[in-house]
């Protein structure tokens, strides 16, 4: 499978320097010993996968492989900026537009291993910096025309974490630059920003995420009712409602392309609301484990 197959398959339709050494036969040594490591690890047993869906093995592999993926298009990137400083142009398409295209991947592919590392069983204090690699590219390439489902993962990801204001601005200022006008968005930012000004009634994606009006309504009045309303989501609703999502059904592909189903802001939500997730700590899509990594 080609790189150009995983960003197909991966899409969302909602929405360095390379050390050479002289020693080839050592360093091939070497990364084989690695990657007999790296089995051992993932088959001894330390980690469990959370969503059973895919097995540890076939999520480092995808992880190794989008991991060169990101490679190359770094390697892309710098050999756009120098022949744009030339005049040059390198491909059909403009440099600034090849680089845009590049970014887009990479950010593509760090989402990617991060939800598949999540999924793989790594702890989640794990993968609080690779969160912040995802920001720091949002912050160069994210457009709302094709990043809804981006923002409500990192904004509710960003809030299960607890992560630092810093970081948790800049995703803010994304919003504010390209504003998306959308309930659950201007609800997540609420809870780290109580002076955010927007205050929409809308979905930019009503299926399934109109749902969450009621799980947050419910909550003001009826913390069990509002959790019932959350396993109706989760059961019935949030899988079905991506069913035009690039991802959807993924790991009945043919090709490795399963990173794992997780509908985080349900976690985000169980947080804001202060609801008791005991019951849901096996449901299938909910992410327990990110909710509750303080106590791990």
């Amino acid at each position: 499978m080609t790189k150009a197959d995983v960003l197909i398959f991966g899409n969302d339709s909602n929405n360095g320097m390379v050390t050479e050494r002289s020693d080839a036969l050592s360093l091939s040594k070497c990364r084989s010993i690695l990657a007999v490591e790296k089995i051992d690890i993932l088959r001894s047993g330390k980690m469990e996968e959370r969503d059973k869906l895919n097995s540890k093995e076939k999520y480092q592999e995808i992880i190794d492989r989008q991991e060169k993926y990101i490679a190359e298009n770094l390697e892309d990137i710098k050999k756009l900026y120098e022949n744009e400083a030339q005049g040059v142009q390198l491909y059909n398409r403009p440099n600034l537009e090849a680089i845009g295209y590049n970014l887009d991947g990479i950010l593509k592919y760090k989402c990617d291993n991060f939800i598949s590392n999540y999924s793989l069983g790594k702890h989640v204090k794990e993968l609080i910096s690779a969160y912040e690699s995802i920001v720091s590219y949002m912050e160069k390439c994210w457009k709302k025309s094709n990043g809804y489902l981006q923002m409500v993962w990192i904004l509710s990801i960003g809030i299960m974490l607890e992560i630092e204001d810093a970081t948790f601005a800049k995703i803010v200022s994304l919003v504010e630059n390209d504003n998306p006008n959308d309930y659950l968005i201007d609800f997540l930012i609420l809870h780290r920003r109580p002076s955010w000004k927007g205050k929409s009634d809308t979905f930019i994606s009503k299926r399934p995420y109109q749902a969450t009006r009621e799980i947050i309504s419910f909550a003001q009045t009826d913390k069990a009712k509002s959790l019932e309303r959350l396993k109706k989501y989760l059961a019935k609703e949030w899988y079905r409602g991506h069913s035009s999502a690039g991802w959807y059904d993924a790991h009945k592909s043919k090709w490795n392309i399963h990173t794992g189903y997780w509908s985080f802001e349900s976690g985000a939500l169980v947080k804001i609301l202060d609801l008791d997730d005991s019951s849901l700590k096996d449901a299938q899509y909910y992410p327990y484990d990110m909710v509750h990594w303080e106590n791990k």
